[in-house]
């Protein structure tokens, strides 16, 4: 890769209003930017991801020791097949009440054009969620 390509700092759509879980606590939402989903990545080495989820009612909180969050890609822009890349583990203050559930990875890029998605399970059935996330990438 070329050492001279700057960094790109990708900040993804936010959840359109609020994402529900499905009746067993459990989502997939696609990222995407400017509403579109792939990215093209053939210049970086690295993606370092960042992402916050949480509920926007202050009555629900995350069990951070039930709730399970992973990131997937898809790599071939003809082919839509998803792959786990990594489980993101919730980064947490001591005590913490479970208000977020915050987590970050560091990853090789795989692919010249990459789509990502976070999924997730073990959330209250039906819970609505807020997410956002971002992604820096690096030559």
């Amino acid at each position: 890769m070329n050492p001279t390509t700057p960094p790109n700092h990708v900040i993804f759509d936010a959840t359109p209003e609020i994402f529900a879980t499905d009746t067993a606590g459990s989502f997939r939402f696609d990222l995407q930017v400017a509403g579109e989903s792939r990215l093209k990545t053939s210049a970086y080495d690295e993606m370092r991801f960042v992402m916050s989820l949480w509920h926007p009612s202050a009555q629900r909180a995350i069990d951070l020791d039930r709730a399970y969050v992973e990131l997937s890609g898809s790599m071939d822009p003809g082919e839509e097949h998803w792959i786990k890349l990594a489980e993101i583990e919730p980064v947490v203050p001591p005590y913490n009440s479970g208000g977020t559930f915050d987590g970050w990875i560091v990853l090789p890029v795989l692919a010249t054009d990459s789509a990502f998605a976070i999924g997730g399970s073990g959330f209250q059935p039906r819970a609505r969620l807020q997410i956002r996330a971002s992604a820096y990438f690096v030559a």
